[in-house]
């Protein structure tokens, strides 16, 4: 599953080669992965390097719409986020696609992996393992902190974890949270009546209410070791790099130039 915007990025910052050398190679390549493509309609024809490697790939155009996302919760409980919601929206509309593409094609996956357009694979995923290597009783997601939850922005998932990954309400069917959340990797909501945890945090309660274990052995931007967020780039010099913020002394590069590519810095 494929979900996310900034589907440009990945020809501005060249991401076609590490996406291919540190996360490709590693599930088999392209002839072992079937892609779903979920997007909004500014991102369609964006899909760059992701649409030739999978010119048949099964796509879905949604625009989420948050006009009702509010849902009415019991007292001493909140409803989802409003960035909880439209994730979770996203999750399940491309978990129903593979549902479908299973029943259409009469075999079951192995494991459904969730990342997004912009992510920088700078360094092999899973800490160079093959998908072989992998342990199917485990997801692997990283930076699972407390009082955070765990990353949403990449994992790989054994099918028969699916529905409490990407369907949020298999596991939480009301959709509201206990004001007091005192599970040891979760955060407490915000102020107001209407806050309620953020994705990370939404998506840690579900994997431990479901007791599935996490295995945490990629760190996010600290140690710039399973991936780096274009977005959080900036320019030096007409060259993007990871601001000291995110790496101290270790900053890096966000990828290379391509010729003729819309320019984002100077």
């Amino acid at each position: 599953c494929m979900i996310g915007t900034k589907w440009e990025s990945r020809e501005q910052y060249n991401l076609a080669p590490f996406y291919e050398k540190n996360v490709l190679s590693y599930l088999g390549g392209t002839a072992n992965v079937d892609m779903f493509f979920n997007y909004g309609v500014g991102d369609y024809e964006n899909e760059n390097d992701l649409g030739k490697m999978w010119p048949h790939a099964d796509r879905t155009i949604q625009n989420v719409s948050f006009t009702n996302y509010r849902f009415r919760c019991p007292r001493n409980t909140r409803p989802l986020q409003q960035a909880s919601f439209g994730l979770a929206l996203r999750l399940e509309s491309c978990l129903s696609r593979i549902q479908a593409q299973e029943k259409r094609c009469g075999h079951r996956y192995q494991w459904i992996m969730r990342d997004r357009p912009d992510v920088f694979h700078d360094e092999p995923v899973f800490g160079g393992k093959s998908v072989e290597d992998l342990d199917p009783t485990k997801i692997y997601a990283p930076c699972l902190w407390k009082d955070f939850g765990v990353c949403d922005l990449f994992a790989m998932v054994p099918r028969r974890y699916a529905q409490a990954y990407y369907n949020l309400s298999a596991t939480m069917p009301t959709l509201c949270f206990p004001n007091s959340l005192t599970t040891k990797y979760t955060c407490k909501p915000g102020k107001l009546p209407w806050d309620g945890p953020h994705p990370e945090c939404a998506l840690s309660m579900q994997l431990t209410k479901a007791g599935i274990d996490i295995v945490d052995t990629v760190r996010i931007a600290g140690q710039r070791y399973l991936y780096n967020l274009v977005r959080n780039c900036t320019c030096d010099n007409g060259v993007a790099v990871m601001p000291s913020k995110y790496f101290g002394p270790r900053a890096g590069y966000c990828g290379q130039s391509v010729p003729g590519a819309p320019a984002r810095c100077g």
